[in-house]
């Protein structure tokens, strides 16, 4: 027997699915209204396809099946609650001993699923001791075969609507991939593989149409399974494509209690009480929905802090925020205000810049921040050793990588170039082979080095080691 549903099975699962779970769905409103599931992914039921093939074998054509069986019960329960038997149309209660009629409307259901269950078991037998593995593998298996079994019966549909002179299909396309009206490919649904024309144009296309995701074209979803599941792609209010339900942004609205907390000076890291208060704290407004991924719209903001309180933030919550002189990034009020891995601050005047905005300088060993561009140049009448955090007073930078140090942190930059005297931060004094033992900054190896440093320094420009 296969298992078909359970609190086990995630994504699109068998292809059976959909239709068993309609089934499953009707029979507890009938006869235990208090466990009907509304949507596939309740996780509170158990379904199992089984079948036995007879032993008398046909002379010709594909094996007779004996009996089809489908069992249901609650995921809390050890025994079978319900089973629906194929052969005389029959649903069995377990627990009360009796049996009613299978409803008309479930009859089609029942049909498809023995038309399913005959082809599947004229292919091979999965055997693994791997359970994991063998179940991947089956529902690999199972999709193929539906798959087929829906091509056959979208072209049986068309021929069908001819003969009724619904559509004409006199060039009948002997590839059974594409539709047989307008020879455009075959989608199918991703969940029971039921065919669709993806014209649509055309009158072979499904009506109402799949459901796709503008992300995501090869995951499509059938009506019936779009209701099985209880979810429906959402429309973009930018570019108003479907798209999944993940790929839509979404504002979960400003924090608005977080109590005040002091910046410390030389801390330029996120306080774990930060996180907290983003965390426990009211919101001005539920979550709102933004757009797609490959829309903007306009006055959504995107905060720099990764672990901002919103990945996006709509106009209403941005309204506070804070932007580099430099242009190139913005932050929320709030991460700005109490995050100092968002910008530096400049000691005298306090306002935010990026780490990359070339207004303002650090230490690169001690983090501390200079003073801003305009300060610098200002004679201000402010005495800087009233200030809370003093600058930083930058002396030296590292011939290599450019990186600058304050008057405290000069003392450990030790190591200067043997030819031009430069200065040379540790990291980029290199540990070599060389036998000259030499220390030379980058200008100067290929010049002024011997055979050995020239040869290392043309493989450290090209990406490889040196010999």
């Amino acid at each position: 027997a296969w298992t078909i549903i359970s609190p086990r099975e995630g994504g699109y699962g068998h292809p059976m699915r959909t239709k068993i779970f309609q089934i499953m769905k009707t029979i507890y409103h009938i006869l235990d209204p208090s466990n009907e599931p509304s949507t596939l992914y309740e996780a509170k039921h158990i379904a199992t396809l089984g079948y036995a093939v007879s032993q008398e074998k046909p002379l010709e054509g594909p094996p007779i099946l004996s009996s089809v069986v489908i069992h249901f019960r609650l995921s809390t329960e050890s025994v079978t609650r319900f089973a629906l038997r194929h052969h005389d149309m029959q649903i069995e209660d377990k627990v009360h001993g009796m049996r009613i009629p299978i409803p008309g409307e479930l009859v089609p259901d029942m049909m498809d699923i023995y038309y399913f269950v005959s082809a599947r078991s004229q292919k091979v037998v999965i055997s693994s001791r791997d359970s994991d593995y063998h179940d991947w593998v089956e529902r690999k298996l199972a999709r193929r075969v539906s798959k087929q079994l829906q091509v056959q019966k979208y072209h049986e549909r068309l021929l069908q609507q001819e003969g009724d002179g619904a559509v004409d299909i006199a060039g009948l396309q002997s590839d059974s991939s594409r539709c047989s009206i307008c020879d455009s490919n075959l989608i199918h649904c991703s969940s029971c593989q039921v065919a669709s024309c993806e014209s649509h144009d055309c009158l072979g296309s499904s009506d109402p149409p799949f459901a796709q995701c503008v992300r995501h074209q090869i995951e499509a979803l059938c009506f019936p399974c779009l209701q099985a599941q209880g979810c429906e792609p959402e429309k973009c209010p930018g570019c108003n494509s479907s798209c999944c339900a993940r790929d839509i942004s979404s504002c979960t609205g400003r924090p608005v209690s977080v109590p005040p907390m002091p910046r410390v000076p030389g801390d330029k890291f996120m306080s774990l009480g930060l996180l907290a208060a983003y965390t426990e704290s009211a919101r001005a407004h539920p979550p709102k929905r933004g757009s797609c991924m490959e829309c903007e719209l306009p006055g959504w903001r995107s905060c720099r802090n990764k672990s901002c309180w919103s990945h996006s933030i709509c106009p209403e919550c941005a309204s506070g925020g804070m932007t580099c002189p430099c242009g190139e990034v913005w932050a929320c009020d709030l991460c700005a205000e109490h995050d100092p891995s968002v910008f530096i601050r400049c000691p005298r005047c306090d306002r935010p810049f990026c780490y990359n905005c070339s207004y303002i300088d650090e230490c690169s060993r001690c983090q501390s921040s200079a003073l801003c561009l305009d300060c610098a140049e200002e004679a201000s009448e402010t005495n800087d050793e009233q200030l809370k955090v003093m600058p930083a007073k930058l002396l030296a930078s590292c011939r290599s990588c450019e990186l600058k140090v304050c008057d405290s942190c000069e003392p450990c930059m030790v190591f200067s170039c043997a030819v031009c005297s430069s200065r040379l931060c540790t990291p980029c004094v290199k540990v070599t082979e060389c036998s000259c033992r030499r220390v030379l900054c980058d200008g100067c190896v290929e010049d002024h080095g011997c055979r050995v440093c020239s040869q290392r320094h043309r493989d450290d420009d090209d990406g490889s080691e040196g010999p």
